[in-house]
Order: structure tokens, then sequence, then C-alpha cells
């Protein structure tokens, strides 16, 4: 595999993850998707930034937004 199809790969994980912590939020478990958020940002924040910001991204959108169980 070559660097750049590596880094893709990476940044394509880090969607799939994105979507999944987003679900796991918006089922009431913020707490457990925020931890995995921040566990994937540190994972790919130096060879995938792009997946980091989107990872980032959702982290902030989780605990400004309230879940099912908040409402």
């Amino acid at each position: 595999m070559t660097p750049t199809a590596t880094v893709e790969a990476i940044e394509q994980l880090g969607r799939l993850l994105d979507r999944a912590v987003r679900a796991l939020g918006e089922a009431g478990e913020r707490d457990a998707a925020c931890r995995l958020a921040a566990e994937g940002w540190w994972l790919v924040k130096e060879p995938a930034p792009r997946a980091a910001r989107r990872l980032n991204a959702t982290l902030h959108y989780l605990t400004v937004h309230p879940g099912k169980s908040d409402t």
C-alpha cells in the first residue's frame, strides 16, 4: 500500500468512525460517543488531519446538542 493510499484509508476510517460516533451520541450515549471521538481524534491527528477535524467537530456537536435521553 502506498503512503497516499494509507492516508486515504485512514481518512475513510475516520469518516466511518465519525458516523458511528454521531449515531451513538444521538442514541443517548453521548459520554461514550465523546470518549470515542476524542480517542479517534488523538489517533488520526497526525496522519489524517481532515479526519481529525471532522471528529473534533463531532465532539463539539455532541457537547452542544442534546441527545434523545436529554430531551
